[in-house]
């Protein structure tokens, strides 16, 4: 008998998305699936409402915050992250479960619109390294190992990441070669050679040890007003420095002091 998967949604705002994603999982079995919601001011939950099986959780707003909370009424012995703009390959259940010995794992990723550039991005994401594995490609891990590693950091920005470099250093992680189609909204609206500069150079300088609270203000949109409150908290300060050792193709997450 195949283990129970427990899906986790994380939304704000995500009534344009959601949908779809949740009339793809309706008909499938031995899963739960569990939205957490941050505070969403727009249709989301008139949506959600559409899908009576769900189990819906209101959260504080915060990615990370959110997947923990979504985790900790998780059932399932197999747990999946996924974001709400995901389109799911039709082998999802098959790939997670093919290599039952793997630590954690993730999927290659495509993007829902056409252009030369997001194939490229879209090709590197098929490579099974830490700098190019992310959280819209849908982590999935057992609910063992998430537990062993204590869940996500309560970060505005880059839990993915952070979490990620703890689980490889539990076990091995798997790439599938199947993929998810995710929408590529931010870099067309910002633009897609800017943004993705702009991607690369907020994960450099968190690896070098920045603050994910002060990166995310060149991330989230208007950050510094209310908007965006998980990402203002001054009394918040890193704790750890997370390197990346080139080397040894692995994250090490070193302890700071932090004074008060």
């Amino acid at each position: 008998m195949s283990p129970r998967i427990s899906i986790i949604i994380p939304v704000l705002n995500e009534a344009a998305y959601v949908g779809r994603l949740l009339a793809s999982l309706v008909n499938e079995q031995d899963i739960e699936v569990i939205v957490v919601d941050g505070g969403s001011t727009d249709d989301t939950l008139t949506e959600l409402k559409r899908f009576p099986l769900l189990k819906i959780v209101n959260s504080s707003l915060g990615r990370g915050i959110q997947l923990n909370q979504g985790a900790k009424i998780a059932t399932g012995e197999i747990l999946w992250f996924l974001h709400a703009d995901s389109i799911i390959p039709a082998n999802w259940r098959e790939a997670i479960l093919a290599e039952p010995g793997v630590a954690a794992g993730s999927f290659s990723l495509k993007f829902s619109e056409e252009h030369r550039m997001l194939k490229v991005f879209a090709a590197f994401s098929r490579l099974n390294h830490p700098l190019l594995t992310y959280g819209d490609q849908g982590y999935f891990m057992r609910r063992a190992i998430f537990d062993k590693v204590g869940g996500f950091e309560d970060y505005p920005i880059l839990e993915d990441v952070e979490i990620q470099c703890r689980l490889r250093k539990v076990g091995r992680w798997k790439k599938s070669k199947s993929s998810l189609v995710t929408s590529a909204r931010r870099f067309i609206a910002k633009g897609i050679i800017r943004q993705q500069l702009k991607n690369i150079g907020i994960v450099s300088l968190f690896l070098a040890g920045a603050s994910p609270f002060w990166l995310s203000r060149f991330y989230l949109p208007e950050s510094t007003d209310q908007a965006n409150p998980v990402a203002q908290s001054p009394s918040r300060k890193p704790t750890a420095l997370i390197v990346f050792e080139s080397k040894k193709g692995r994250f090490t997450k070193l302890p700071l002091s932090v004074k008060s």
